[in-house]
């Protein structure tokens, strides 16, 4: 359901989120979180078109979040990596195909329907008193 890219849209978040004046550059943020050096500009670079983010080229540069983590959802993430994971209803996008009858299908819709709202109500702001340390910056 949540994949890694996603996961690491979140990282990288919450990592700006935690840093002075809510920026820093791509390389700490990559140390920071243990986020793959090859895929995290591009995840950046999806994370800026949303708006989340505004990266600065060059000398001084950087990436920045658009708006106090408190203003952004978890489900806004989520969507922006992966797209609408909620867009079925009855649980027919769970598990590849229409559950065998009603009452399962009414049950996947419950779910997705907690799932989403719970996404929707958690802010990136939110997980910090939950979060694992940081990792130590190797020498």
């Amino acid at each position: 359901m949540i994949n890694k890219r996603t996961v690491y849209a979140i990282r990288a978040l919450y990592e700006l989120a935690q840093s002075k004046e809510y920026s820093s550059t791509t390389d700490a943020i990559a140390q920071a979180r243990n986020i793959s050096k090859k895929f995290l500009p591009q995840i950046l670079s999806d994370l800026s078109r949303a708006g989340l983010v505004r990266t600065t080229r060059g000398f001084g540069g950087g990436v920045r979040l658009s708006r106090p983590p408190e203003k952004i959802s978890i489900l806004e993430i989520i969507e922006v990596v992966q797209g609408n994971i909620f867009e079925s209803e009855g649980g027919k996008n769970l598990r590849g195909g229409e559950a065998p009858d009603a009452r399962l299908m009414e049950l996947f819709g419950k779910a997705q329907d907690a799932m989403k709202k719970e996404f929707s109500r958690m802010r990136l702001s939110d997980l910090k008193a939950k979060s694992r340390p940081r990792r130590k910056k190797s020498r």
